[in-house]
């Protein structure tokens, strides 16, 4: 069986790619690499909240790795830990999220490259109206909105979860009528997910505080993560599962 290195960051497109390779591709998951860059702007890498990301591995029983670089080189910096993980793992494959950006998918189809494995990209190319069904009504995966920066979205937008045909409609028809990706792929909102079925039963409640701009745009900065397995499935408890970010 392949194993791999998901390049990870707790939003929607790259937990998706790794429950394709995993479902799809029979694949094993060897660790999920989540990398920290202080760089807001980083084109490379995915920024908002992302240090909650090893959440999910603990959740999947996946192994987890989060590191943080300076942003100096950053994409030396991350080629350097890519190489360091496959080295590591044994893996034949590097998994990420990407949908339309040209930028991402050369650099990383080119630090495949120099370190002899394959880069896979499960959503690439797809529709991006298709990739949100696909990864919401099909593949189940429900998320918060943790960033809304396009025009068309109003503060009620932070904070707000997707999980139902409903809010996949919402979110559908307001990008359509303000022109934006539906998957939030040019930077237009950024993701974070709380349930899905590799979850194992367990969906995960954010805490923290919305912040709104006059500007027009907004952020919900996660403070603390509740773990919800209250449904009789489950088990039926309900507790708080981290408040520490760097807790392992």
């Amino acid at each position: 069986m392949a194993r791999f290195v998901s390049l990870y960051t707790g939003g929607k497109d790259s937990h998706t790619a790794t429950l394709i390779a995993m479902r799809e591709f029979k694949a094993e998951p060897a660790l999920l690499l989540i990398i920290v860059t202080p760089k807001e702007d980083s084109y490379l890498l995915h920024t908002v909240n992302v240090k909650w990301a090893h959440i999910h591995g603990h959740i999947m029983g996946i192994p987890t790795k989060l590191v943080e670089i300076s942003g100096s080189d950053e994409e030396g910096e991350v080629l350097r830990e890519l190489e360091k993980a496959v080295e590591q793992t044994n893996a034949s494959m590097i998994v990420t999220g990407g949908i339309a950006s040209m930028y991402q998918k050369r650099k990383f189809d080119s630090m495949a490259r120099n370190l002899g494995v394959e880069h896979v990209s499960p959503l690439w190319g797809m529709d991006q109206e298709r990739v949100l069904k696909l990864e919401v009504l099909e593949y189940g995966v429900g998320f918060m909105i943790v960033a809304a920066m396009a025009m068309g979205f109003t503060e009620e937008w932070v904070g707000k979860v997707i999980d139902d045909k409903d809010d996949v409609e919402q979110l559908l028809k307001l990008s359509r009528k303000y022109m934006f990706s539906p998957v939030g792929e040019g930077g237009e909102y950024e993701s974070y997910v709380v349930y899905s079925p590799l979850f194992r039963c367990t969906r995960l409640i954010p805490v923290g505080r919305r912040v709104w701009f006059p500007s027009g745009w907004g952020l919900y900065v996660i403070q603390n993560v509740e773990k919800d397995t209250s449904s009789a499935e489950c088990g039926g408890s309900a507790s708080i599962y981290h408040n520490d970010p760097d807790h392992k």
